[in-house]
């Protein structure tokens, strides 16, 4: 764009502009916000304008002029979706696999790859919660748990930004019709946001201190999300503290002046804020303090990110490499969920199996996914057909579609039905893909049978290859769960993959015949039918919560509990230990029991506590997970897995004080591998008690993001109260920043109170640390070191991450 700037102001910023630019040098050396309050000074409305604005479908100007790129963004949340790039599980599928540090490890990758196609921002994760099944985007969600979704995706989030690349929370909030999704209005109460449909957000946000969050397409209470000062103001920055800017989805701005106003920053997928901003700024509908704060959370998050100073060129030959194949077979195959296993017929013996008849319409088809911005194009993908002839030979696998995913036609019955007889096994591979759920614009929509129920005639195909061969295997691919009622009682094991990547059908092979021992769990309930969903209307509210809240509330016994899945081995519960005494309100309660593999297969348990409030007059869920550990164990070992609960787990949102409070009183636990699986269990009292914060640092930044031996480094720390009492401005608590453990900076007193369940960017107030040679540093930082506050826990005031310092040379910007 064209810029212009009056000759007096460049002349009184000389100092500061040098053909137009910060010198870099003279920039860190203001800090964070004084840095930001000279570019704005410095920029014209039209400039300001610009950084508010899309100018393609996946960037945002750049300003030549005072060196500022533009944002290059990509979707989306498992892959790269416009370049040859590695298609990695869905959201669906990384929640199923119940692995935090495997999540991590995905994000990172991810983040790699988006870093070597150019990408400064991922589009991603997506953590929306999967209110029905039915839903089109279903994959994209991380399940019905926000607990879950909160503690997996926040370390994808983390993974992702140890790379140069943003990570984009979505959909702030929240994703469900899409049929309505312009439309759909959300009736939540402030306690329903702040404790259930937020939690999740709220952890991701501050857990893995993302620097985007983008909003949503449906209604809040009858405002539009991206134009809601509730959600984006009151509740994002101001009750969480979320420091950094806020993007729309892609024509979500159905009004310029209520979303810039409510606090979304960047307008995307529209020329709405193109259109419309000058106008309103010049007649003063809009005033410029509402620009202002909208660019300066856009330039807070570039300079986070590394954008205004030296910025490290990806490579394309940092994609797709041996190591991301390796991991994201890893990822596939932990996010398998065994279901059911009758007769131990899983896994298939690859010595005496002779024939397989594989059948169905899922068996050869590699990459599934939903319709949408969510879609991948891998440079290969591996089906299940691929997957057995690889492992047992092509020879060995006879092949029949037998039926359509979603048709009437029954003449593919008769030629299904021989091969079956003629087999060993059956494998039947059942789900949906593209055609049947997504995103909904162009050919996208919600479920296209309208139903939970497997489509077609998927399920009467099933029932008569078991009559033909009982050895009967259904392998189901899909986002959304699937209801197989009429067939399971003929299916003797039954395995769920939510699309996995391009390499399902490699890790599904891998499963079948033993060479992988499955541990994924559920991350959503699977119903007996329809009858068991709650009405899909237009409007939800959010009285009952969603999945095995829900069920537990009706008393209903649904197919398959939130959390299950078996394994090849066995496991036994047992030396329970839990508090004999009653615990402070807000102190850590830790639970612990012993698990070990009585079987005589290596596997993984995943050992899970949910905990129940018993004595509190508000409505409470019947339980709620709190607690979970994927642990591995070979035949006969134990292991202690230890839960240690915090303040925060025990929060719930005092609408009449508007703050996160804990409830002393009775509450009891159980623990097991399924939410309908809990063996063991007990009981123990908060009592009421003096409240105290409880500090934690989440996150180290420097400026610049990418430091070069000679530069000057500033820090700064993302601090959360993950206690019951606020944090007082007059508190004189400490942050100390160390490199290879030596302090080179530090902060003293907080400013302004930070509160029970709100995280701060902090600054340090003194930096005194310049890099002498590049290379790798060990980056750390201690809160209240002096321990001049109460805390409840001290265990948890400490946090490290590594620092690379590039080499000297010239700065490298990538290309919009």
């Amino acid at each position: 764009m064209k810029q212009s700037l009056p000759f007096l102001r460049r002349l009184a910023f000389g100092a500061l502009l040098v053909a137009g630019a910060q010198p870099a040098a003279q920039a860190q050396r203001l800090g964070l916000e004084p840095r930001i309050d000279s570019l704005l000074k410095a920029m014209s409305t039209e400039e300001k304008l610009a950084q508010l604005t899309n100018n393609s479908f996946m960037t945002t100007p750049t300003n030549d002029r005072l060196k500022i790129p533009g944002f290059v963004m990509d979707d989306g949340p498992h892959g790269v979706r416009f370049q040859k790039a590695i298609a990695w599980p869905t959201g669906m599928g990384m929640v199923s696999t119940w692995h935090r540090s495997l999540a991590q490890q995905v994000g990172q990758a991810m983040g790699e790859e988006f870093w070597a196609f150019g990408k400064h921002q991922q589009l991603g994760p997506c953590i929306d919660l999967a209110q029905d099944p039915r839903g089109g985007r279903s994959a994209e969600s991380g399940g019905e748990d926000p607990f879950l979704i909160g503690q997996i995706t926040s370390h994808v989030a983390k993974g992702i930004q140890t790379t140069p690349v943003i990570a984009t929370v979505k959909h702030f909030m929240i994703e469900g019709k899409q049929s309505t999704r312009h439309t759909r209005n959300e009736l939540f109460t402030d306690r329903g946001v702040m404790e259930h449909y937020g939690y999740n957000f709220r952890t991701v946000i501050q857990e893995g201190a993302v620097l985007s969050v983008m909003s949503a397409y449906n209604l809040i209470n009858g405002e539009h999300a991206a134009e809601s000062p509730y959600l984006l103001n009151t509740v994002l920055r101001e009750r969480w503290g979320f420091p950094f800017y806020v993007v729309s989805d892609w024509d979500a701005v159905h009004d310029t002046k209520k979303a810039i106003l409510a606090g979304n920053d960047v307008c995307m997928g529209s020329d709405d804020y193109t259109k419309d901003l000058p106008g309103l700024v010049a007649s003063g509908a809009v005033p410029m303090t509402a620009i202002d704060a909208a660019v300066r959370n856009v330039l807070r998050t570039k300079i986070m990110a590394g954008l205004l100073d030296f910025y490290p060129k990806g490579s394309k030959a940092d994609a797709n490499t041996p190591a991301h194949t390796k991991l994201n077979q890893q990822a596939a195959r932990e996010s398998i969920v065994l279901l059911k296993n009758t007769d131990q017929l899983l896994p298939l013996n690859k010595a005496t199996v002779k024939r397989i008849a594989l059948i169905g319409p899922n068996a050869d088809k590699g990459n599934l996914n939903c319709y949408g911005s969510s879609e991948t194009s891998p440079p290969y993908s591996v089906s299940l057909k691929q997957g057995l002839e690889t492992k047992l030979g092509v020879a060995k696998i006879a092949f029949a579609k037998g039926c359509d995913m979603n048709s009437a036609d029954t003449s593919g019955f008769k030629l299904a039905r021989e091969l079956a007889r003629e087999a060993d096994v059956v494998i039947f591979a059942a789900g949906l893909d593209s055609t049947q759920e997504g995103e909904e614009y162009n050919s996208g929509h919600d479920r296209a049978n309208k139903s939970v129920t497997l489509p077609g005639q998927q399920q009467a195909l099933i029932n008569a290859l078991a009559r033909a061969n009982p050895k009967m295997v259904v392998v189901v691919q899909s986002g959304g769960v699937c209801a197989l009622h009429e067939s399971l009682p003929r299916t003797k094991a039954l395995l769920y993959s939510f699309y996995a990547g391009q390499e399902a059908g490699t890790a599904l092979a891998d499963v079948l015949v033993g060479d992988y021992n499955p541990a994924g769990r559920m991350p959503v309930t699977m119903p007996t039918g329809d009858a068991q969903l709650p009405t899909w209307g237009d409007d939800l509210t959010d009285a009952n919560g969603v999945g095995y809240r829900l069920y537990d509330k009706k008393n209903m016994k649904p197919e398959f509990a939130f959390g299950a899945g078996l394994s090849y081995t066995t496991f036994q519960y047992s030396n329970l230990k839990l508090p004999t005494a009653p615990v402070l309100a807000g102190a850590p309660v830790t639970i612990s029991v012993d698990v070990q593999n009585t079987g005589t297969t290596v596997g993984d348990e995943v050992v899970q506590l949910y905990l129940t409030d018993k004595s509190s007059k508000l409505t409470m869920p019947e339980k709620q997970l709190k607690g979970f550990e994927r642990i591995s164990l070979a035949p006969k070992q134990k292991k202690t897995v230890s839960f240690t609960l915090s303040a925060e787990d025990f929060y719930f949102w005092n609408e009449q004080a508007k703050g996160y409070q804990v409830h002393p009183g009775a509450y009891s636990f159980r623990v097991g591998s399924a939410s309908d699986k809990l063996p063991l269990g007990g009981a123990f009292t908060l009592k009421a008690a003096t409240a105290k914060p409880d500090l934690k640092i989440t996150q180290v930044f420097t400026v610049p993001r990418f430091p070069k031996p000679g530069q000057p480094v500033t820090f700064y720390a993302m601090v959360k109260n993950m206690g019951t009492a606020p944090l007082p401005t007059s508190s004189k608590v400490d942050v100390a920043f160390t490199v290879n453990n030596a302090k080179v900076a530090s902060l003293q007193g907080m400013g302004k109170p930070l509160l029970p369940g709100q995280a701060r960017l902090l600054p340090a107030t003194s930096n005194n640390w310049k890099p002498t040679a590049s290379g790798n540093f060990s980056l750390g930082a201690v809160v209240d070191a002096g321990k001049t506050v109460s805390e409840w826990m001290e265990t948890n005031n400490t946090f490290s991450r590594s620092l690379k310092v590039y080499p000297a040379g010239p700065a490298v910007q990538p290309a919009p």
